[in-house]
């Protein structure tokens, strides 16, 4: 009972500071977001839970690279969906306006929220049935367009200290030592004052950087927690760093503190021992999303001239480790002759907790080294404050859930004990 007044609590407090807070102002409304997200999530995903187990839609142990021993619910990727659909569909009715550079404008909403529709139903359907690798890649890729064609595009990339002019790809054909730039990537690595244009590589560089994100995700989903508390940790980053002066992006912000909400409210069922996974549409769906906001909130929203790094450097600060883990994990799969696409035991928390450490342990310590990286990348933008203040309340949460958790196993321990007295 208690738990529901909670929850009814922070929607309550959420939907009040969006109407009467935020004076009809969506690009005001990041933290209502964070909280209705979080309120509807956590009351969700025990319902879903429910659902699947019914189904038998359950993730069974057996293969080596599982750590899992009893079988778990797939489906926590609806309670996702849902939760950011609904939460965003109240504050756009909440303060009474949708903008244009909300939709497709620097926002990208519109786009993030088709692209991440298209890749949450192959989530769902590979949750369902599995899929072949290659039309799963071929889905992926029409996701990545569609954001696209709505605004969701790395069309300039800016960059610290690089003086005007163009910057040319020398090639020599004929007469050796004679160079001749080549068209079409001096035209796409062109720069104008401190802002490199991509050109013709807009595209392919979009959807290479969406897909990767949304398998990355889907790649360090093999721990309990990891992959939520992880892209957590990174929406809460990009959500402080959007924020910033010199980057100034609201409506990027907002979907980050909308998705943050959401995985938090997951996480309080999904962590440790884990009562459900999130699945291949829960962790394509964020991948999706936290790639989507890292172009519309960081890379295309810095002020080159406020820069002290690239903005590529911040979004590999905010997203180290899935970056890192596929990265290696190409490398390693490339090296050994095999397809990128099989699946393995040697990902990092694998070889974390061959060590010996537990998977509370593991995933606190990638908890840790994803949330310093973030607080680097908010240094760097001038944010610490307001990334050490949403820590701090995030803190706050995971420390009553924790509490919530221990008061249930102790209930369900006195139970078992007059169940069966020694």
């Amino acid at each position: 009972m208690l738990i529901r007044l909670f929850q009814v609590l922070l929607l309550a407090v959420g939907l009040g500071w969006a109407i009467f807070i935020c004076n009809g102002r969506l690009d005001a409304a990041q933290i209502p977001g964070f909280l209705i997200a979080l309120a509807i999530s956590w009351w969700l995903t025990p319902e879903i839970r429910s659902r699947a187990l019914g189904l038998g839609l359950v993730d069974k142990p057996g293969e080596e690279r599982r750590i899992h021993k009893v079988p778990v619910p797939r489906l926590g990727g609806v309670a996702i969906y849902i939760s950011l659909m609904i939460t965003l569909a109240i504050l756009v009715a909440a303060t009474g306006r949708f903008p244009k550079n909300a939709r497709v404008g620097e926002g990208g909403l519109i786009g993030i929220a088709l692209g991440g529709t298209i890749i949450f139903l192959l989530g769902l359907l590979d949750d369902l049935e599995s899929l072949p690798a290659k039309l799963k890649l071929l889905v992926q890729i029409l996701a990545a367009c569609a954001a696209y064609s709505l605004g969701v595009k790395i069309k300039t990339i800016p960059m610290p200290g690089i003086t005007s002019g163009a910057l040319s790809v020398p090639v020599h054909s004929g007469i050796a030592g004679t160079g001749h730039a080549l068209p079409a990537l001096a035209a796409a690595s062109s720069s104008v004052g401190n802002v490199i244009d991509l050109g013709i590589l807009s595209l392919p560089i979009t959807i290479v950087w969406l897909v990767g994100m949304s398998n990355a995700v889907n790649l360090i989903d093999g721990m309990d927690g990891l992959a939520a508390g992880v892209s957590a940790i990174s929406a809460l980053t990009i959500w402080t760093v959007a924020m910033a002066h010199s980057i100034d992006r609201p409506y990027a912000a907002l979907t980050a503190a909308v998705l943050a909400g959401a995985l938090l409210g997951f996480l309080r069922w999904n962590f440790n021992p884990a009562r459900i996974f999130l699945g291949d549409s829960g962790a394509y769906l964020t991948g999706f999303i936290l790639g989507a906001v890292s172009i519309t909130g960081v890379i295309k929203g810095a002020a080159a001239a406020t820069l002290i790094v690239p903005t590529f450097l911040l979004v590999l600060l905010i997203l180290f480790f899935p970056i890192l883990d596929t990265t290696w994990a190409i490398i390693r799969r490339v090296a050994q002759r095999k397809s990128i696409f099989t699946p393995d035991s040697e990902h990092i928390h694998h070889r974390l907790l061959q060590t010996g450490l537990s998977q509370k342990s593991v995933a606190y310590l990638l908890y840790g080294l994803s949330a310093l990286l973030g607080f680097v990348a908010a240094v760097l933008v001038h944010q610490q404050s307001y990334f050490l203040k949403l820590a701090c309340v995030v803190l706050l949460m995971a420390g009553f859930f924790a509490e919530v958790l221990n008061r249930n196993r102790q209930r369900r321990k006195q139970q078992t004990e007059k169940v069966n007295p020694s």
